[in-house]
């Protein structure tokens, strides 16, 4: 299983809330796309501005399909005008403790 981070950093709270509203209507559209998992996440720092999407996928494959996506692209295009700068995108394998 992977994990999909996607972090970004909104000018203020009202656009956090924005942000994450709009995350709420891809997250319905996220079990559509072949190989996501449930449940896809989104945390807000307390206090912040900082907001990080987790996103579970059963393959590698899968994650950088989605990353590839009309769907993901459309999401940036959306909350692009909400953040300082660009996204940050990290990739991390899922591994349960021996």
């Amino acid at each position: 299983m992977y994990c999909r981070m996607v972090i970004g950093e909104c000018f203020s709270g009202h656009q956090v809330g924005e942000f994450v509203r709009l995350f709420e209507e891809e997250r319905s559209r996220l079990k559509e796309e072949p190989g996501a998992l449930n449940p896809a996440e989104c945390l807000v720092e307390e206090g912040g501005s900082l907001v990080v999407n987790l996103t579970y996928w059963d393959s590698r494959d899968s994650c950088l399909r989605y990353h590839a996506s009309r769907s993901y692209r459309q999401l940036v295009a959306k909350t692009q005008h909400l953040l300082i700068g660009d996204f940050v995108v990290k990739l991390f394998r899922c591994e349960s403790p021996a």
